[in-house]
């Protein structure tokens, strides 16, 4: 049985802020994982960046960028995000094709919402 979702913009945000959360921490953590551990001192980190391949750049680059969009959606305001918007539209597109069909549907009627 499905659940019927309101289409509302505030509760189509309720609806999808934690199954768009899961998807886009799902896709960091398979890319933590194909990377070396990242260390948290600055200099340590420079060289980290430059011992690796372009490829393990590329990866780690969007590594940051998914667990920037974790954060905010979290409620922890991203830089190039607005601080008042809970559900970036670049969340969604992160998580389009790592959600099951429902939510994709739910994305596809949020998009509308905010764009129309």
């Amino acid at each position: 049985m499905t659940a019927t979702v309101e289409t509302g913009p505030d509760s189509l945000i309720t609806a999808l802020r934690l199954p768009v959360w899961n998807a886009l921490a799902d896709r960091a953590d398979a890319l933590r994982r194909t990377l070396p551990a990242r260390p948290d001192d600055a200099l340590e980190r420079w060289e980290w960046w430059h011992g690796m391949t372009s490829e393990q750049q590329r990866r780690a680059a969007l590594l940051e960028h998914l667990e920037a969009l974790c954060g905010h959606i979290a409620g922890r305001p991203a830089l190039g995000y607005a601080p008042d918007d809970p559900l970036p539209l670049a969340a969604l597109e992160e998580a389009d094709g790592f959600t099951n069909g429902h939510v994709a549907d739910l994305m596809t009627t949020y998009r509308a919402a905010r764009i129309g």
